[in-house]
């Protein structure tokens, strides 16, 4: 008898569409997003101001096209799975704990 099985990773969503969020950090290393319509992400510690974040996430935009993202913006996760990062160390320290690849959804 052959028995097959996979593992079920409830951290990271493979897609996730209709989140609303905001740049909280933006530099060459880290974009640090704070999603504000769910529990996605993690705390995280803003070390400019030491304000906390309670649902923070390291993103990789598939789609901008303009800079500076003002304000809120939709977003949806279109890959959970890791991307390259740059290993340098940013200002902040650590970036979020949590990374994913996102696209801006036009409002």
């Amino acid at each position: 008898m052959l028995i097959c099985g996979c593992k079920k990773d409830d951290q990271k969503p493979g897609l996730v569409k209709g989140l609303r969020g905001r740049v909280i950090v933006s530099s060459c290393v880290t974009t640090a997003v704070e999603v504000l319509n769910t529990n996605l992400g993690s705390r995280w510690t803003d070390c400019r101001d030491k304000r906390i974040y309670k649902h923070v996430i390291d993103v990789r935009f598939t789609n901008l096209t303009d800079w500076p993202i003002e304000g809120e913006f939709t977003f949806d996760i279109v890959n959970s799975e890791p991307y390259l990062k740059c290993a340098a160390k940013d200002y902040c320290g650590d970036a979020p704990s949590e990374s994913y690849q996102i696209s801006i959804v036009q409002d």
